[in-house]
């Protein structure tokens, strides 16, 4: 399966601008959705039609924060099982990187921004699925 569905939860409207480009300028025809916290994209997403293949999530937003959202997502989504879910935050702390693997649905933890050769690891993942 190729991913073809990009979710980016994340706050910071020009670093969702800068991923868009990236994603744009690699050739990757994505259809692409942006939720500036985690309440508004679990809202999104259930009244979505279709689950997002890939979710490049933050962890610190208002509202809702990255954490927050990886709980409920796997406790009421009926996208759990489709959807990969890439950490892409500016944490740098250990705990949060161990955190967030406890989440099923967490498949990389990427340092901001995002760059290249991250989008090449979360494409290649798919292509190793």
């Amino acid at each position: 399966m190729k991913p073809e569905r990009l979710l980016l939860i994340d706050d910071d409207v020009a670093f969702n601008f800068l991923n868009r480009i990236l994603i744009t300028s690699a050739g990757l025809n994505w259809e692409i959705s942006e939720c500036l916290d985690g309440s508004t994209a679990l809202n999104y997403i259930q009244t979505s039609n279709k689950c997002p293949d890939v979710i490049l999530l933050d962890i610190n937003m208002p509202v809702m924060d990255g954490f927050e959202f990886l709980e409920e997502f796997e406790k009421t989504n009926k996208c759990t099982k489709h959807t990969k879910v890439f950490m892409l935050t500016s944490s740098t702390q250990d705990e949060d990187r161990s955190a967030a693997f406890k989440y099923s649905c967490v498949k990389g933890y990427f340092d901001k921004p995002l760059t290249i050769e991250h989008v090449h690891e979360i494409i290649s993942f798919f292509e190793k699925a």
